[in-house]
């Protein structure tokens, strides 16, 4: 029965260790796409500065 338990306990950490990896990676990819998006964004104003 005790070992049981132990199963469960593992596999509840195993579930909240996935999702909160999940969650990090979510942030992590949507800092990166902003981060993009502003050299994209300073890229084009760079270039529109040059065809002057």
């Amino acid at each position: 029965m005790d070992a049981l338990g132990i199963v469960i306990v593992l596999i509840l950490s195993l579930w909240s260790i996935t999702k909160t990896l999940e969650k990090m990676t979510d942030k992590i990819l949507d800092s990166h796409k902003k981060q993009n998006e502003l050299l994209e964004d300073i890229k084009s104003k760079l270039e529109e500065k040059q065809d002057e």
